[in-house]
């Protein structure tokens, strides 16, 4: 799924970035070598390092999905 129109990174981008290291929000546009345009993508992307951290924490690797991409999953 596509979490950034913009620049046209999906989410297994963000996921190989927060996979390759990244921890934060920041870490993630530096990674894919942009920068927030519009804005609407930083809540999805916060939410997945989120996401991450909490499944590291855990030691489970799979957290629960965002809210805003479990929707978007249920309509598609």
């Amino acid at each position: 799924m596509y979490v950034c129109l913009c620049h046209g990174f999906t989410d297994g981008d963000v996921r190989k970035a927060l996979d390759g290291g990244c921890r934060s929000v920041a870490a993630v546009y530096r990674h894919l070598a942009d920068r927030p345009q519009c804005g609407k993508c930083v809540p999805d992307v916060r939410c997945m390092v989120n996401e991450h951290r909490a499944g590291n924490a855990a030691g489970a690797g799979h957290a629960m999905p965002c809210a805003a991409m479990a929707q978007a999953e249920s309509t598609a």
